[in-house]
């Protein structure tokens, strides 16, 4: 494996398990802080989910982090082997596949498959969270605006009654 492919795919396991890991204690924290505060019953539970999705979502990439360095370290190497090998045959020569060489070609293309599955999780899921923050923000924009012309409606009935009483 070249090192610039080692070098890469190292930094990509260790900002994929940073990330996760400061994900997972920010949301792990925030779930412990939810229990002490006494906030209405909609928003708690929109916390929590939201908690919970990004808990979720670093899990799946502490997995993808996992998939990758068996990738990495395992097959990438054994599958670039076999295809170096075969590049030195002329194709006519080239013998087909053993078993235990389309078992590893089978685990090197399952991981790749899991891997992007995984990461396709995650960008749903932060899709979902994205969506639901929307509409948890129109919800309650819809709240205000709804508290707001019920206050404008009293004080005008206030002063209505007001100028009525003094005519």
């Amino acid at each position: 494996m070249p090192i610039s492919e080692a070098l890469f795919g190292s930094l990509l396991v260790v900002t994929l398990i940073g990330f996760g890991v400061w994900l997972a204690s920010r949301q792990g924290r925030r779930l412990r802080q939810l229990k002490q505060l006494a906030l209405p019953e909609d928003e708690m539970r929109w916390e929590r989910q939201k908690a919970w999705r990004r808990l979720i979502s670093a899990g799946l990439l502490g997995l993808i982090a996992v998939l990758l360095v068996g990738q990495l370290l395992w097959w990438e190497p054994a599958s670039q082997q076999l295809l170096d090998e075969r590049e030195e045959l002329h194709p006519e020569q080239r013998p087909p596949f053993t078993s235990e060489q389309k078992e590893l070609l089978h685990l090197w293309g399952g991981t790749w498959l899991a891997i992007l599955l995984l990461l396709l999780a995650v960008v749903i899921l932060a899709g979902i969270d994205l969506w639901a923050t929307r509409l948890y923000g129109l919800r309650e924009y819809r709240k205000l605006q709804a508290d707001r012309r019920a206050m404008i409606q009293r004080q005008t009935n206030r002063l209505r009654q007001e100028r009525n009483g003094h005519n």
